[in-house]
């Protein structure tokens, strides 16, 4: 299933001694975006690597009338732009910089950064695999439950009655993770509801009544 924030991240810790002799930032230069604003598109001649220091950003294709997200990016995250992608920050975010060729000479030298990159690269690879996966085989409710699921599963509280689960992701946000609309999201979570499966807790706060109702609407 589509993969919320987070995709995989450098220890903070890491972010924080950047400036230090041979740190894993060195020579990684400061850019600030503001909310909308592109940083790179698919024929975009830069070609850089970066790292998430606050903020958050937007992995995504867009056609003529459509956008499907990938995946969203925030602190700790690292990527490149040297990908067929629009990388777009949906909130203030500042990043680290580097071009490509620069960042593989620091990886000659010190490759530390090797296995995070491996591990952000391969799990925005799971999200598209996963995508395609749900808009070939399942439907829309599917496609929600198991992101409603991953939810629980990643970052769930533990309530008396259920799972509590905090969306930092608006619905049109979900509905472009997930390929569909605003307004389907919307009306199935209406309908889960109705049915005592989730419960609205505020608008950003979802708790889950019914761990095992939610699986049974995840099957294709």
């Amino acid at each position: 299933m589509p993969h919320p924030p987070h995709a995989a991240a450098i220890d903070l810790n890491a972010l924080a001694r950047a400036d230090q002799p041979n740190g894993l930032l060195t020579g990684f230069q400061p850019l600030d975006l503001a909310k909308g604003q592109l940083l790179s598109t698919p024929n975009d001649p830069q070609d850089q690597v970066f790292v998430v220091r606050s903020g958050r950003l937007r992995v995504y294709l867009a056609g003529e009338n459509r956008e499907l997200s990938l995946s969203y990016l925030e602190a700790g995250d690292i990527y490149t732009t040297h990908t067929p992608t629009y990388v777009e920050a949906v909130a203030p975010t500042l990043l680290w910089v580097m071009d490509t060729p620069s960042f593989a000479r620091k990886l000659a030298i010190d490759p530390s950064a090797t296995p995070v990159m491996m591990r952000v690269l391969g799990q925005l690879l799971a999200n598209a695999v996963a995508l395609i996966e749900d808009l070939a085989f399942r439907e829309v409710p599917a496609r929600l439950a198991r992101f409603l699921l991953g939810l629980v599963e990643r970052r769930g509280q533990p309530q008396d009655n259920g799972w509590l689960i905090t969306l930092d992701l608006g619905t049109e946000d979900i509905a472009s993770l997930l390929g569909t609309t605003r307004q389907s999201v919307s009306s199935l979570i209406n309908q889960w509801e109705r049915e005592g499966i989730v419960q609205r807790q505020g608008r950003r706060s979802l708790l889950i009544r019914s761990l095992d109702a939610l699986a049974e609407r995840c099957t294709p």
